[in-house]
């Protein structure tokens, strides 16, 4: 579910979108043994012990309930939980992978955006659909979501959550001024009357939650996927040079052109101080960015509401999604049963979904546990938003919340967007021109590293 200001958000469930078929999978009289009592890692006790690897405090706040949970089921099982800088674990990792898996841990969460760095060659994960087969689980899951972690039909991680996004904002600034945020059903209604809040150091939105070199990669994606584009399209081609892309990008520069949008980027508390001026009054993103609003910015509790995001185009869509992550199953691990029992209770388990929703508010991507009462009962984040059922909102939104395409040179995208992004943000290239050159210079990023192999 990204460090500082936005980035610390991190970390999307789909109904109606397709996933890569799961053709080639092994059956589940296939799965090896990870290993009998005596291979598996052992203390000066003989007690059984799991290392897991997260990068977001949230999530290892998460794996905290888990582990008292899994004790229950295990209790001579240790499980070692380890947070990390999410660059550092996927170097790490990448490392361990590359000389042989000593030091890798059982379980590990991965980012999706950080997913495409393993998935060329042997990918150092484990492949999860014989143990899915083997307990009846393959179809649980949103197959939107699982797409993220699909590679030639194998599926190597569990999402965390659906991560549809809604418009978040200001009540009590929106409705001193008169303006009813539910009645405004598109962007161009919404940005007309946000206009009267705008002023000196005002702003609707902050800068794109991204980083402070890379500030509008995050919003264009969003709002491409909820036009129906996306960077890489359902057959894994590039994507976004497209008119979605071109519709995402003049919304972006309307909004800093009409002051909707600020264009400085502020780093760490200085980001949370602009919302606590009064300087940022709305954001939209997905279920894991209220948790940082309501962890950052306690004082504002009780003034802020949510509704769908205001629709755009012909294809779009009230809602978007941002971001994922998967547990997974090291291919190193010598404990890959219990890893596998550990991720069934973690991620498989309705009442670890809505324990996840109470925890820090993410929004589960297993069908069986959307209809659970606990995901509408009152916690922390929906008393910020003045006692609002959240999991009503998202539930309606996941039905119709966008696919997120998967492919090994996604990465390759940012890098492609940083070379132009100075010359665009000068007013040097219209926005149909800098996609075409982003295309054209990741075009030229993909055979670089398809003839290095």
């Amino acid at each position: 579910m990204k460090k500082s200001g936005f980035i610390v958000l991190l970390g999307l469930l789909v109904f109606l979108s397709a996933c890569t078929p799961n053709v080639g999978a092994p059956e589940a009289n296939d799965i090896k043994p990870a290993g009998n009592q005596a291979d598996a890692k052992t203390d000066d006790k003989g007690s059984k012990k799991l290392t897991l690897w997260v990068f977001a405090e949230a999530h290892k706040r998460f794996y905290e309930a888990v582990k008292e949970e899994f004790k229950k089921k295990q209790p001579n099982v240790e499980v070692d939980i380890n947070l990390m800088d999410g660059n550092a674990l996927v170097d790490k990792y990448t490392i361990i992978a590359k000389s042989g898996g000593e030091g890798s841990p059982d379980l590990i969460d991965i980012e999706q955006g950080q997913f495409p760095k393993f998935i060329r060659g042997d990918i150092p994960f484990e492949a999860l659909d014989p143990y899915l087969k083997r307990d009846n689980l393959s179809e649980v899951m949103s197959k939107g979501r699982q797409a993220l972690y699909t590679v030639n039909g194998k599926q190597y991680g569990i999402e965390h959550a659906a991560t549809a996004s809604a418009l978040y904002y200001r009540k009590d600034v929106f409705d001193q001024a008169g303006i009813n945020v539910a009645e405004l059903k598109t962007w161009d209604q919404f940005t007309e009357q946000a206009k009267k809040l705008v002023g000196d150091k005002k702003y609707i939105f902050p800068p794109s939650p991204s980083t402070k070199t890379n500030s509008e990669q995050t919003y264009f994606e969003l709002l491409i996927k909820q036009e129906g584009g996306d960077i890489v399209t359902t057959k894994g081609e590039i994507g976004f040079n497209s008119p979605e892309g071109v519709t995402a990008l003049k919304r972006m520069n309307n909004w800093e052109k009409d002051g909707i949008m600020d264009k400085n980027f502020y780093d760490g508390p200085a980001f949370w101080d602009q919302y606590k001026k009064g300087n940022y009054i709305a954001a939209f993103g997905p279920d894991w960015w209220v948790n940082q609003l309501a962890d950052n910015v306690p004082d504002l509790s009780g003034k802020w509401a949510a509704v769908p995001i205001p629709l755009g185009g012909a294809k779009s869509v009230p809602t978007s999604v941002w971001g994922g992550t998967g547990l997974m199953i090291s291919k190193f691990a010598k404990n890959k049963d219990l890893a596998w029992e550990f991720v069934k209770t973690a991620q498989l388990t309705p009442e670890m979904s809505v324990k996840r929703f109470q925890i820090v508010n993410l929004f589960p991507a297993l069908l069986t546990s959307v209809n659970e009462k606990g995901l509408h009962e009152q916690s922390k984040y929906t008393q910020y938003f003045n006692g609002q059922d959240l999991g009503e909102l998202y539930g309606k939104l996941v039905a119709v919340a966008p696919n997120q395409n998967q492919a090994w040179w996604r990465a390759l995208f940012t890098q492609a967007w940083d070379k132009f992004k100075f010359d665009y943000a000068e007013g040097k290239l219209t926005p149909e021109q800098f996609l075409q050159k982003v295309e054209e210079e990741l075009k030229q990023q993909i055979k670089k590293q398809e003839a290095s192999g």
